[in-house]
């Protein structure tokens, strides 16, 4: 958690998967503080999406975040999806939806409260702590 799906009508080159998988966990890491392992980034592809849209990339994150960090984090997101993909902003859609810590579980288990990390002690000993790869296809 958070998941980010990442819709488009064509499939993406790897690299740029790569790219836009780490480009998401740094936005939303940076912004949130969250663990990069934490972060999971899948790729739906040959979708069929609104007309004129490139791309929309949905992002299910914990609930508990000030409205105002929620903004930013959607703003912040779609500005540097856009900037990297080459896309307008009516190219891009995108879309947030929060869910309680309490229902989603990380490698077994149940995650901490946004801000709460540091008093996780499964995390604090190392949990996840492996190289984190983001990008997940489905497909």
């Amino acid at each position: 958690m958070p998941l980010y799906t990442v819709t488009t009508p064509k499939s993406l080159p790897n690299s740029r998967r790569v790219e836009l998988a780490n480009l998401i966990m740094n936005v939303h890491c940076g912004l949130t503080g969250a663990p990069e392992t934490f972060v999971n980034v899948m790729f739906w592809e040959n979708a069929t999406l609104n007309d004129g849209v490139a791309m929309h990339v949905y992002g299910g994150i914990r609930k508990g975040r000030t409205a105002e960090m929620r903004e930013t984090l959607q703003k912040e997101m779609a500005r540097r999806i856009c900037q990297l993909m080459i896309l307008t902003d009516k190219e891009l859609e995108t879309d947030m939806f929060e869910m309680p810590a309490q229902w989603i579980m990380e490698g077994g288990e149940i995650l901490p409260e946004p801000g709460e990390e540091h008093l996780c002690e499964w995390l604090q000993n190392g949990h996840g702590t492996e190289h984190n790869d983001p990008v997940k296809k489905a497909g």
